[in-house]
Parts: structure tokens; sequence; C-alpha cells
């Protein structure tokens, strides 16, 4: 008689997870920087504190979208590798752009830093208002690159590399 409790309560559970869904509600999605060989880990909370950028611009043969997210060097100053204007050996580094699939697109950091280059880079979480659902959960947007090979998507890390000679 107890195995047949068993089955009867095995099978309450088995429906209730089916009734209220089989799997726990789904992460949010977290991107990783790692600076100095520190890694921070921002969540999609956590950016949307940050100071929130729009920018239209087209990708490949694509109409113009409207992108929001944060600026990328923003998001390094925030992660301390843009904390102070570059001089010396903090020119010779560089910002890897690492996508799920292991695409992965560089930077100099000097190109992003606001007193060098200032080149426009946007860490996108959204495109015309909506999520980016097959290219996220973030994507770049580099709209002065003439080809669209750094919009890197599905970005799971960013890092700052020394690229001096050892």
């Amino acid at each position: 008689m107890r195995r047949a409790s068993h089955g009867r309560f095995a099978w309450f559970f088995l429906a209730c997870l089916l009734a209220f869904g089989l799997h726990a509600a789904e992460p949010s999605p977290s991107l990783r920087v790692v600076v100095d060989g520190k890694a921070t880990v921002f969540d999609r909370t956590a950016l949307a504190a940050l100071p929130q950028a729009k920018l239209t611009a087209a990708v490949h043969d694509e109409k113009p979208a409207e992108w929001s997210g944060v600026a990328l060097a923003e998001l390094l100053r925030r992660a301390g590798a843009l904390d102070k204007p570059l001089r010396g050996k903090g020119l010779a580094l560089f910002v890897r752009v690492t996508a799920t699939d292991h695409y992965q697109a560089v930077f100099a950091l000097a190109e992003l830093d606001p007193s060098i280059g200032g080149k426009t880079v946007l860490l996108a979480d959204a495109r015309d208002g909506q999520s980016l659902a097959t290219d996220g959960p973030f994507r770049l947007v580099v709209p002065d690159d003439k080809r669209a090979a750094r919009w890197v998507r599905g970005i799971v890390s960013i890092e700052v590399v020394d690229g001096t000679a050892q």
C-alpha cells in the first residue's frame, strides 16, 4: 500500500510541474567585464542603472533602426578601464569582445577613450524598443564602421587586454 501512495504523489507532483512549468525562471542575462584580471558582472538591472544611450544605425542592408543600451566607453569606465585619461602603457591596451559562438572583435582602448578617439560604440540590449531576442541579449552597434564586422551579437564577455610586448 505504501508504494501506491508514493506513486500517486509522484503523479500529482508531475502534474503540478506541468501545470506551473517544468523549469525555474531563466536567470537574467549577464555580461562579464574583465579589467586588470578583476571580473565585474553586469546583469540587465545593473546595465539599466547606467546612463542609457540611443542611436540610429543600419546593419548590413537592413533599414536603419533605433538601438538603445549603454555606451561601451561608459561600461568600461564603470569597470575601471577608463576611469582616468589613457597615457603611456595604457595606450597599448585593447578591448576584446567575445560572443556565445566565440566570435570576437577588438578595439584599441584609446579609440574608445572619450579624451582620445571617442569612437561611438553602443552595447545595445534593444532594437526599436524591443529586446534583442535573436541577436541578444547584448549586441555591439558600431555605426561609424564601414562594414558591420564588429557588430558582435550574443556578447558574453568583454576583456581589457594588455598589448605591451613582454
